[in-house]
C-alpha cells in the first residue's frame, strides 16, 4: 500500500509540474486559462441541460477534473510545438497542399481516357482532403489534442443568455442570473508538498494566479403554469382529427415547458401526414401565448393551424394503385412484363421473386389515405429480407390520388464473405478463420440459404487440475453449419394472418451444424446439432426468438488417462459432473426477448435487456428415454436467464455503463444433471476479470495448492473449470475518452456461480458451509469482487479491448482471509489477470 501511495504521489506532483508549465508559459499577460464552470441553484434534468450550454468548455482532464493534468491540451501544444516530433508549420502545410493539387492536375490534363481522368479525380479528392485536414486543424497530435482554453468573457455572457432563455423555455420567465469568478494559481487539493512545487514552478515561469472559476447563480423564483388551451384549427375536417385524438395528445394542462410545444408540433404533423395530409408541414402549426387575461403565473395557450394560403382546406390524398419494381437496375432495353397480385402491380424484367411473400411486407393498401409511417414501414419491411440493396418509394400525383412506385435493386444472388484473425479465451492467443457462403432467393420464396464453416486453435487450460503439459494444451476446433431462413412463418397459418404478421419481420430458420473438437490430454467431442427457429419483431427495439425444437447428439471419446481417472473419481462420489462428458442426446425448447432503449446500439444514453428461458429434454417426456437408448445419456432441465445493461452519458466524454446478469438452470430427472455447455461459468474477458475464463466459484468452495510433501498450502488452486447452477454477476465501468482512438475505462465486478442441487464436498465432511452451494444467508459474503483498469482501441471496424483485472476479495480463501485486496503488489502474478477481447464487456 505504501508502494502505491508513493506512485500516487509521484503522478500527481508530474500532473501539477504539467499543468503549471502550461497555464503560465503559454499565455499572454492578461490571459487566464479556464479552469472550472459551476451553477447553482439548479438540479436534476434543469441543470444537466443547463451544464450542455456552456459556450466555452474548460480543457478535459481526467476522473472528471480531480486529477488536475490537461492531457489533451498537452497532447495538442506538443503537437503544435514540437518535442519528440517535430512541431506544426502552417505554411509548409498549405505548401504541401497546394503542390499536391497542382502534381495531380497536371496528370489529369495529360491523361489519354475518360476512365483514367476519373480515377486521377478520385485520387486526387482523397489526398488533397487529407492535406486540408491537416492545414485546417493541424497535425494528429493536434487534432487529437484540445486548445487551451483561454478565458472568453464574451463566452461567458453568451452562456448566460443561453441559460436565461434555456429556463425561459421551462416557464422561469422571472429568473435571474449572477456571475461569480475566482482568479487563483493552481488547480484543486494538492497538499503543502503540493503547493510548494506549484509555487516554486509559477516564480520559476514569473506569472501566477493563472486560472479562473466560473460559477452562475440562479434564482428561478415561480414557475409559469398553463391553465387552460384553446384550439383555432380553420380546417374543419383537420379540426376533428385532432379532437378525436386530443387524448394522446402531449398538450395538456400542467407546468409550461417549450419542449411540449415542439411535441405537440410534431403530434399534430405526424397526425396529418399519416392521414392523407401529404402537403402539410409544421409551419401551418404556430402557439400564442396569453399570461395577461389570467394574472400571475398562469397561462393561455392557444394551438394555431392555418391553411394553404388562398384556400379553405388542407388536401387529403389517397392511393389509387401500388406499382412494385423488383428489379429498377435493370436496364430498360430488356422488356417488362406487369403482373397484378391482389391490389399491387408487379414490374420485372425477369420473373424472381414470389409476389405472395413480397405482398405481405407491403403494408400500404389501395383506397387509403397517404401515410408517411406506412412509407416507412414499407421501406424498413422490404430491407429485412436482404434480398435488395436499394429500396425507395416515391408518389406520382393525379388529382388528389397517388400512385405508389416501389423500385428495388436486387443484391447479388451469391455473397461470400470470410474472417482470419486470433482469438483467446484462457491462455496464448490462438488463430481462427471463419467462412461464409449465403445463396438468397434460393427456391424463388425470398429465403437464404446459408452455408458456414469455421476452424480455430486455442490455447487451453485443462479441466483437471495436473497434466502432462501442466495444465496448457492447445485445442483444435472446427465445424460447419447450413441454414435455411425463409420471410415467413413456416405454420399452418392462412394467408390472411400471414400478411398481418409480414409487418412484424417474421422468419423460421432450419439448421444443421456439426462441430468437433479435440482437446488433446482429455477427450474428443463431435456434435451433431439441428434446430428449428422462428424469429420477428416490433421495430428494431423488441426483437423475439422462439426454438420449438433444438436436437444435438454428442460423441465424447476420453483420450487421456488422468482425466478418465478423475472422471471415475466424481463417478465414485455419485458427482454428476462426470455424465458431462459421456455420450449424450440433448433436445430443448427456448425463448429468447431482447429490448434495446435509447441509443444502446450506438454506446451512447440507453439500455439493453435479455430474457431467456429454456426448457432440456421436452423430446424425452414426450417419446422416453428408451428411445434413444442405453448408450445414450439424456437430460432433463430448466433454465432462465436476464441480463440487464446501461450506459449513461455523464459527460460529453465520459460515460458510466453497468450490467446485472441473473441466471438459474435446474437440472431434475434421473441423473440430475445438464450437458457441460448448458451449465454456467463465470470469469474472464466478459464476466469477473480478475479471475481466468471459468475458474471463479462455485461459492466459496475452494481447492488448495499442495507443496512438494503433499500437504495443502495457503494458495488456491484456479487450474480446475468450475461450473455451476445459479449465476450472478455485475459490473459498473467509468468510461472516458482520452486521446483520439484511445477510451480508458476503470471498472469493479462483482459475482460468482453456485451449485443449487449438487453440493462439491462429501456430506459427511466438515466444509464450514464452503460446500459450493448457494444459502440465501451466506451468498452474499460469498460474492467475489474484483477492479481494474482497461484501454479500448476504437478501430472503426471494431473495438479492440484490454483489461488488468485486480482481485479484491476471494471468496474461495479462508473465511477471515478473503480480503485480498492489500496483497495485489506483494503476490501479482497470482491476484491479476490480463484480458483480451473484442467490443465492450457490455
Amino acid at each position: 500500500m505504501k508502494r502505491l501511495f508513493r506512485l500516487s504521489q509521484i503522478s500527481l506532483f508530474a500532473g501539477i509540474f504539467l499543468t503549471s508549465c502550461l497555464g503560465s508559459k503559454f499565455l499572454k499577460d492578461d490571459q487566464h486559462l479556464l479552469a472550472k464552470q459551476k451553477i447553482n441553484g439548479l438540479s436534476g434534468a434543469l441543470a444537466d441541460d443547463a451544464k450542455g450550454l456552456y459556450e466555452q468548455e474548460a480543457n478535459s482532464r481526467i476522473l472528471f477534473g480531480y486529477y488536475p493534468f490537461t492531457h489533451l491540451a498537452h497532447l495538442y501544444k506538443l503537437g503544435e510545438n514540437g518535442w519528440i516530433f517535430p512541431g506544426y508549420d502552417k505554411q509548409k502545410a498549405i505548401a504541401k497542399r497546394d503542390s499536391l493539387e497542382a502534381k495531380f492536375d497536371r496528370k489529369i490534363a495529360d491523361a489519354t481516357s475518360d476512365k483514367r481522368r476519373q480515377k486521377l479525380r478520385n485520387k486526387k479528392a482523397k489526398k488533397y482532403d487529407k492535406k486540408n485536414r491537416k492545414v485546417k486543424q493541424g497535425n494528429q497530435l493536434m487534432r487529437w489534442g484540445e486548445t487551451l482554453a483561454i478565458y472568453n468573457h464574451a463566452s461567458t455572457r453568451l452562456t448566460r443568455e443561453k441559460i436565461d432563455l434555456y429556463l425561459n423555455s421551462k416557464g422561469y420567465f422571472d429568473a435571474t442570473i449572477r456571475i461569480d469568478t475566482t482568479t487563483y494559481d493552481s488547480l484543486g487539493p494538492i497538499g503543502k508538498a503540493g503547493r510548494d512545487i506549484r509555487n516554486w514552478v509559477s516564480g520559476w515561469f514569473g506569472k501566477k494566479d493563472r486560472y479562473i472559476n466560473l460559477e452562475y447563480d440562479i434564482a428561478l423564483k415561480d414557475r409559469y403554469v398553463i391553465d387552460s388551451i384553446q384550439y383555432d384549427i380553420k380546417d374543419t375536417v383537420l379540426h376533428a382529427l385532432v379532437m378525436e385524438n386530443i387524448k394522446e395528445s402531449p398538450l395538456q394542462k400542467g407546468y409550461y415547458d417549450q419542449d411540449i410545444l415542439s411535441q405537440e408540433r410534431d403530434f399534430i404533423y405526424d397526425l396529418a401526414v399519416n392521414n392523407g395530409y401529404y402537403e402539410f408541414s409544421k409551419q401551418f402549426i404556430g402557439f400564442e401565448l396569453d399570461s395577461i387575461q389570467m394574472g400571475g403565473d398562469t397561462l393561455i395557450v392557444r394551438e394555431v393551424i392555418k391553411n394553404p394560403p388562398g384556400k379553405e382546406q388542407h388536401k387529403i390524398f389517397y392511393l389509387d394503385s401500388i406499382v412494385f419494381i423488383t428489379d429498377a437496375s435493370v436496364s430498360e432495353t430488356f422488356d417488362r412484363t406487369e403482373e397484378k397480385y391482389r391490389d399491387i402491380t408487379f414490374s420485372f424484367a425477369r420473373n424472381r421473386y414470389s409476389k405472395k411473400v413480397l405482398e405481405w411486407r407491403v403494408p400500404l393498401e389501395q383506397d387509403d389515405p397517404y401515410s408517411r409511417d406506412l412509407t416507412i414501414e414499407t421501406q424498413r419491411q422490404l430491407s429485412y429480407l436482404d434480398n435488395f440493396k436499394f429500396i425507395n418509394i416515391n408518389y406520382d400525383t393525379t388529382g388528389n390520388y397517388f400512385v405508389a412506385n416501389i423500385f428495388t435493386s436486387p443484391f447479388d444472388k451469391y455473397q461470400t464473405s470470410s474472417e482470419f484473425g486470433l482469438s483467446r479465451t484462457q491462455g496464448r492467443p490462438g488463430p481462427f478463420v471463419n467462412i461464409n457462403l449465403k445463396n438468397r432467393n434460393t427456391f424463388r420464396t425470398l429465403e437464404i440459404l446459408s452455408f458456414d464453416a469455421n476452424a480455430k486453435l486455442e490455447d487451453l487450460r485443462s479441466v483437471r487440475e495436473e497434466s502432462e503439459f501442466d495444465g496448457n494444451y492447445t485445442s483444435r476446433q472446427f465445424g460447419a453449419e447450413a441454414a435455411i431462413t425463409f420471410p415467413q412463418f413456416l405454420f399452418p397459418l392462412g394467408s390472411y394472418y400471414k400478411n398481418k404478421i409480414g409487418r412484424f419481420n417474421p422468419k423460421t430458420r432450419l439448421s444443421l451444424g456439426f462441430s468437433f473438437e479435440d482437446r488433446v490430454t482429455e477427450y474428443r467431442r463431435a456434435t451433431y446439432r439441428g434446430t428449428w427457429t422462428y424469429s420477428w419483431q416490433v421495430r428494431d427495439q423488441v426483437r423475439y426468438r422462439l426454438t420449438p425444437l433444438e436436437l444435438s447428439l454428442t460423441n465424447t471419446t476420453i483420450t487421456g488417462q488422468e482425466f478418465e481417472d478423475f472422471l471415475k473419481e466424481l463417478r465414485d462420489q455419485n458427482n454428476p459432473y462426470a455424465l458431462a462428458f459421456e455420450s449424450a442426446v440433448v433436445t430443448s425448447t427456448a425463448f429468447q426477448l431482447d429490448l434495446s432503449l435509447g441509443n444502446y446500439a450506438l454506446n451512447q444514453d440507453g439500455g439493453f435487456v435479455r430474457l431467456n428461458a429454456e426448457l432440456g429434454g421436452n423430446l424425452v417426456d414426450i417419446v422416453g428415454k428408451s428411445f434413444f437408448g442405453d448408450s445414450l445419456t439424456t437430460y432433463q432441465y430448466a433454465k432462465t436467464q436476464i441480463d440487464l445493461r446501461k450506459i449513461e452519458r455523464l459527460t460529453r466524454k465520459t460515460n458510466l455503463a453497468a450490467r446485472l446478469n441473473v441466471g438459474l438452470a435446474y437440472p431434475y430427472g434421473a441423473n440430475e444433471s445438464m450437458p457441460y455447455e448448458k451449465y454456467f461459468f463465470a470469469g474472464g474477458s466478459s464476466s469477473i476479470r480478475a479471475w481466468k475464463p471459468r475458474r471463479l466459484g462455485p461459492g466459496a468452495f475452494g481447492v488448495f495448492e499442495t507443496d512438494g510433501d503433499g500437504n495443502p498450502t495457503d494458495a488456491v488452486d484456479y487450474r480446475n473449470e468450475q461450473r455451476g447452477e445459479l449465476i450472478i454477476e455485475s459490473s459498473i465501468e467509468l468510461r472516458q475518452d482520452l486521446v483520439g482512438f484511445l477510451e480508458g475505462a476503470v471498472f469493479i465486478d462483482a459475482g460468482n456461480i453456485w451449485q443449487v442441487r449438487n453440493s462439491l464436498v462429501d456430506a459427511e465432511s466438515d466444509a464450514e458451509g464452503d460446500d459450493g452451494v448457494f444459502h440465501f444467508n451466506e451468498f452474499m459474503d460469498e460474492m467475489a469482487v474484483g477492479t481494474g483498469v482497461g484501454l479500448r482501441f476504437d478501430l472503426q471496424f471494431l473495438v479492440f479491448r484490454v483489461d488488468l483485472g485486480l482481485k479484491l476479495i476471494d471468496p474461495a480463501q479462508k473465511r477471515g482471509e478473503r480480503f485480498v485486496g492489500d496483497e495485489i503488489f506483494s503476490n501479482f502474478n497470482r491476484n491479476s489477470e490480463i484480458n483480451i477481447g473484442i467490443g465492450y464487456p457490455f
